[in-house]
């Protein structure tokens, strides 16, 4: 826990110093604008998921969806089968959060202005990329969740702690917050990037 403290100090200072005035957020002004952020939301969402199952049926697995819990909150776990190597468990866990590198990038870098815009599906997916990032990563500085979670299973195939996958998940996430405040700056898009590529980078060390 000191470790995530640590971190997340110094990426909330990084998030907090006012190198630029911050841009105004678009107004959602009717039902079909929240319609479409949670359209968005729920597509983010199916997008990852189906970065775990197009990985698993690559590398010619079946798959079955098993009940699990987060502390009291039900969930499910994607499980392929069977007998998957330390490589195949690391890449498979991890594409779900690659997907959203992809999706976050590529809404960030062709609509970086996008808080001023009411663009509120493309918002929905940012707010589940992110939060997805954030929430995945604490839980692995924690140390906590079941041992099918994309987390501890990406540190079970790399055979190393879960807390530096949090690193890789939390600081993006945070600098991505920062990015969609100030969208003119010109270090976090770097920043953001090379700290994606960490986990893009580990499954081609196999």
């Amino acid at each position: 826990m000191r470790r995530l403290g640590l971190i997340l100090v110094v990426t909330v200072t990084l998030v907090a110093k006012p190198a630029r005035a911050l841009e105004r957020e678009a107004d959602f002004r009717h039902f079909s604008d929240y319609a479409w952020f949670v359209l968005g939301a729920l597509s983010g969402f199916v997008a990852h998921e189906l970065g775990h199952v197009v990985t698993d049926l690559a590398y010619g697995k079946s798959i079955s969806f098993q009940p699990t819990h987060l502390g009291p909150i039900p969930f499910f776990a994607i499980e392929p089968c069977c007998n998957l190597t330390h490589e195949q468990e690391y890449v498979v866990a991890s594409m779900g959060f690659n997907v959203q590198s992809l999706s976050s990038e590529l809404i960030l870098w062709l609509q970086p202005h996008l808080r001023s815009h009411r663009r509120a599906y493309l918002k929905g997916i940012l707010v589940l990329d992110i939060g997805l990032s954030l929430g995945y990563g604490i839980t692995a500085f924690a140390g906590i969740g079941p041992p099918q979670s994309d987390v501890n299973t990406m540190a079970r195939g790399l055979q190393i702690p879960s807390w530096p996958i949090g690193l890789w998940l939390v600081v993006p996430a945070m600098v991505d917050v920062y990015r969609y405040l100030v969208p003119g700056s010109r270090w976090a898009p770097w920043l953001s990037l090379q700290a994606k590529m960490m986990t893009v980078g580990a499954s081609l060390t196999f």
